[in-house]
């Protein structure tokens, strides 16, 4: 969710004078997240004359939580009653005219605010700018800050981080690592980059990188299988981000077993073209005499892929399926 309480100000802009482009809200039934600003969102503006307000509500779509097993990403709407004369006061201060000189490109990202009318309705507030857009110093922050947070409800978005996961070795969530168009990593011609103009970045511009490559399937000890579930919205639809493949458990493969996973690996062919999503993953960290090797990811459903080291998608035999899913 997001909620951009405040537009990004342009650099040398000259709009000219004018009045507060702020406009009276109108009360809406309830407060609606900004997810899509589609048509009929509540505009935020001044409180309209009339309107008695007993609470603010702030909306903070960037907001976080951890519990016992798990860090969250998602949305916070917190309930804050007090005195709300100064906060009142605060929201009602003029803008200042649009500046005629040039103002810094920076964006400002805030907590929405919501009034709750004695009625029960609720008007989206817009907070007063200066010249160039940037939030005014009215001391709407120390009069919210005096207001007492008497009830919150925490939306959660996307898990963050599992500590199941964590404690096994992986990672929170596996998602498919390939670079899509690419046909040969280590083929990318330097002289080729134009980032801008005409001006062309040569090699001696460039941070050396070499990618790495498989392991010698002669010096895997063994694996630690990272297995993971997803939920597209359908066959074809990825998974939304906050199901990018959830932890949902480790296992092990013998020394055997992995060797011969990395030497299938090792000559499977590039994948073709596929648009089905997998519903299955699992993430393979082969284990060296000499420490772990580069893990990689493979598909055990949809289209069946496995990302090699430079991230390109190779096709996994039925070998390589059998002996990555799990039993039963």
């Amino acid at each position: 969710m997001l909620g951009i309480a405040l537009v990004l100000a342009g650099c040398g802009i000259v709009p000219g004078l004018g009045p507060d482009p702020r406009v009276h809200a109108v009360p809406v039934p309830m407060v609606t997240c900004p997810e899509t600003f589609e048509e009929g969102y509540a505009e935020a503006g001044l409180v309209p004359n009339g309107f008695e307000a007993v609470a603010v509500l702030r909306y903070d779509p960037y907001a976080s939580r951890q519990d016992i097993d798990a860090a969250w990403s998602g949305a916070l709407l917190e309930r804050l009653e007090g005195d709300l004369e100064p906060v009142i006061a605060a929201l009602a201060t003029p803008s200042d005219p649009r500046s005629l000189g040039a103002c810094s490109a920076v964006g400002f990202v805030s907590p929405e605010l919501w009034l709750e009318g004695v009625e029960g309705s609720v008007v989206r507030v817009a907070v007063a700018a200066d010249g160039c857009g940037a939030p005014k110093s009215v001391g709407l922050e120390a009069a919210l800050h005096a207001l007492t947070v008497v009830d919150e409800t925490f939306t959660p978005g996307a898990l963050v981080e599992s500590k199941a996961a964590t404690t096994a070795g992986c990672a929170t969530q596996a998602g498919m690592p390939v670079l899509v168009g690419l046909d040969e990593t280590n083929g990318l011609d330097a002289e080729l980059i134009v980032p801008e103009g005409d001006h062309v970045v040569g090699e001696e511009e460039l941070v050396p990188y070499e990618m790495p490559g498989w392991p010698d399937s002669s010096e895997v000890t063994g694996a630690r299988l990272c297995d993971y579930t997803a939920t597209p919205a359908s066959e074809t639809a990825p998974a939304p981000a906050s199901d990018a493949g959830q932890f949902v458990g480790v296992r092990e493969l013998t020394a055997a077993e992995a060797r011969a996973i990395v030497s299938d690996a090792r000559l499977a062919p590039a994948a073709p073209p596929c648009a089905h999503v997998a519903t299955r993953l699992v993430v393979v960290h082969p284990r060296l005499a000499s420490g772990d090797a580069v893990p990689f990811t493979v598909e055990l459903d949809g289209c069946r892929r496995l990302a090699d080291p430079t991230m390109q998608a190779r096709a996994a035999s039925a070998e390589m399926l059998t002996l990555l899913t799990p039993a039963g």
